[in-house]
């Protein structure tokens, strides 16, 4: 496993460091420094996409490259970038699938207004037996 960035703590601010890219990022809350990130990252990537896009047509030009390898450049472009990203949460035990805001609006049922959803669904029982009440179990207040 390769570590690719470090989310640290220190006189009650957060950083994040990526010190491939000599990022840094700092604010008073973690999630602000992340979200900060994320954007960050996200915009370099597609402009480093896209500059390799451009590279590639340029040497089509002098004939160092072909036009495959354009399309195929294009090709995991679109993979990357025109789709929602989506991902798998883990808390404790339980997982979880997340999805950027517009994957949410297109599956709004299935958030029901929620950043994430469980992916097991515990309801899901051999005897139907989620959240039946045992016999011979109290269950009144009284």
């Amino acid at each position: 496993m390769t570590e690719v960035g470090q989310l640290t703590e220190a006189d009650g601010r957060y950083e994040f460091r990526i010190p491939e890219m000599g990022l840094i990022v700092r604010g008073d809350h973690p999630e602000w420094v992340m979200q900060a990130a994320s954007e960050v990252l996200s915009c370099t990537a597609k402009l480093e996409a896209e500059s390799t896009v451009e590279e590639l047509t340029s040497l089509v030009e002098f004939e160092e490259a072909s036009e495959i390898e354009v399309e195929a450049q294009k090709f995991a472009m679109a993979q990357r970038f025109d789709t929602i990203p989506q991902c798998i949460v883990t808390m404790g035990r339980m997982d979880y699938k997340w999805a950027a805001p517009e994957g949410r609006e297109k599956l709004g049922a299935e958030y029901d207004g929620n950043p994430y959803r469980r992916i097991h669904d515990m309801s899901l029982t051999f005897s139907d037996s989620f959240l039946k009440n045992e016999d011979g179990v109290e269950t009144s207040s009284d």
